[in-house]
Order: C-alpha cells, then structure tokens, then sequence
C-alpha cells in the first residue's frame, strides 16, 4: 500500500514537473519571438578602441529587446576583406546591419540594394541619404583639430591622414588644411595610413622631416604617433589627434599627447542601435542623419566629470 501510495506521488511529481517546464518554454519561446537580431561590422572588432561603443551598443540592444551579434573581425586591409563580411551578414539571418564602412564606395561595401535596415557609423558614403548615419560632423572635427595646433603655437606639422577611401577622412583632411592654411601654419607632410605603415618600417625618414607637432586623424594613427616617439632617438613632436584608447588616455596623461579629440562613441553605439531596431520593428523606411559630439580633453581636464562619462560610460 505505501509503495503504492509512493509510485502514486512520485508520478504526480513528474507530471506537475513536465507541465511547469512546458509551460516555462511556452512564455520563453513567446519572449524570444519579440526579439530582433541586429549585426555589427567594424574594423577589428576586439580592439579596445571600440569599448565605449560596444557599451553603447549593449545598452541599446537591451533597451529595445535586440540580439546583439558584434561579428567578429581582425583589421580590414582593403575593402575587399571587409566586403564579403558585409554580403553574408545581409544575405543571412540578421533582421539589420550596423557597418563602420571602410570605404566610401556605395557599391564596393553594400552591393546592390538591401531590403533590411542598415545603418552606417564612423564615416558616411557617396550616397549618405540612401542610408541612416550615425558619425560627427567631420569638417567641424578637421576644423577643431587645426585649432588645437593653432592655439598650441605649432609652425610647422606634419599629418597623419588615416584611411583617405575614407570620405569622412577626406573631409576632415580639407578642412584641417584649410584652417592651417588661413593661420599661416605650415604643413611639411601628409601621410596616409597605408604610407605610414611603410614609413614606420625606416624610422630615419622621420627624423629627416622634423616637425613640430603631428595631426592625426585617427586613433590607430594617433598610437603610431606615439609608437614612434617612445621607439625613435632623437625624435621629438608634440601630438594631438583623434583617440580615445586606453593606451591614448595613459600617454595624454603622462605628457606625450599634448591634446585629443574624443568623439562620443558611447552614444555612436547606442543611437545606432536604436536606430536599425526601430526600423526593423517599424518597417518605416526613413533615413536619418544623427550628429556625434566629440569633445577636447588635454591632461588638465583628463579627470573632470563630464569628461570621465564619456570616456567611461558605465553601462547600469
């Protein structure tokens, strides 16, 4: 009678446990088909220069119930390599795209037209009004940029260019020439980043062609700049440029960078997050242009409070 009354029980138990699972899977199954998945491509996505974005990108994908897929890459050496990543992300199951193109080329980076939302970041293309952009106004930045040389009582610099199929790069390049030009500053060389690689391989180039200062437009570049200061005899410049690395932040602080620009990247990430999402739930097709502050940090203002929440966003 007691094994009975046991086998009786602990049947019951199995059924009451099977019902609770299938009912658990039931509302989870229901809580994962309100989810969206949204791809991210960038230009050697492990590095830590993107760890502000990727926080922004986290935020927004939890604010809007999206799979965050942050493809993995190593550093693009032409637009052919990061092209290919681009098609199978569009052509698989991901209902968007985030791209940080490395190219301008419409046709070269997003071949043919794409039915999903895709939003470009860090640099727009050829036909900016075709896709959603999240990136600074790059004339401004070139702008800031010689006016930091400027004001640093700078008469002679040289120019790190960055990525020029770049046509955010090129713009910030005019620009930056431009005001360097109307201040009577003279530029002794400009040299883009597949030059600069070269370059660094003969270290005595740049000791021949002495500067006062660099100007650089990116923060890879911005870190080869500071490469060649510490790894040079004899060599001497004073640095301003785009960055926002940890590796910047530590050498800012010790004196080498006389002054960075900081585009808020924390934002880049959520806003174009928020973006793709909202296209995909609203199907609405509209195209927008969404502007990145950026801001001047120099060692005095390294540890202020606004400055401290842009270079370490906390995600809550």
């Amino acid at each position: 009678m007691k094994k009975n009354r046991l086998s009786i029980l602990l049947f019951s138990a199995v059924i009451f446990a099977v019902i609770i699972y299938s009912a658990y899977g039931m509302v989870n199954q229901g809580k994962e088909e309100d989810y969206i998945s949204v791809s991210v491509i960038v230009n050697d996505s492990s590095s830590e220069r993107w760890d502000a974005f990727r926080e922004g990108l986290e935020q927004g994908a939890e604010d809007n119930h999206v799979h965050l897929n942050l493809v993995s890459t190593g550093k693009f050496q032409n637009v052919q390599e990061e092209q290919p990543i681009v098609k199978r992300e569009l052509d698989g199951s991901a209902d968007g795209v985030i791209v940080a193109p490395y190219s301008s080329d419409t046709d070269v980076v997003l071949p043919g037209e794409t039915a999903k939302p895709t939003v470009l970041i860090q640099t727009g293309i050829e036909t900016d009004t075709l896709f959603t952009t999240v990136m600074t106004d790059h004339v401004k930045f070139g702008e800031t940029l010689g006016d930091m040389a400027v004001e640093g009582g700078e008469k002679t610099v040289g120019i790190f260019s960055g990525n020029q199929n770049q046509i955010g790069m090129r713009q910030r390049l005019k620009a930056l020439k431009q005001r360097l030009s109307e201040a009577g500053v003279e530029i002794a060389w400009v040299i883009s980043d597949k030059e600069l690689y070269k370059k660094m391989r003969n270290q005595d180039y740049f000791k021949n062609a002495s500067v006062d200062a660099v100007l650089s437009l990116e923060n890879d570049d911005t870190e080869k700049a500071v490469d060649l200061i510490l790894n040079t005899e004899n060599l001497s410049w004073h640095i301003y440029g785009e960055g926002r690395s940890e590796k910047l932040m530590y050498y800012l602080d010790k004196g080498t960078i006389r002054e960075l620009l900081v585009p808020n990247e924390y934002y880049m990430g959520y806003q174009s997050m928020c973006l793709a999402a909202q296209a995909v739930q609203y199907h609405t097709g509209k195209t927008e242009q969404t502007e990145v502050d950026f801001f001047r940090v120099t060692k005095d203002n390294l540890y202020d409070e606004e400055t401290s929440r842009i270079l370490f966003p906390t995600v809550r």
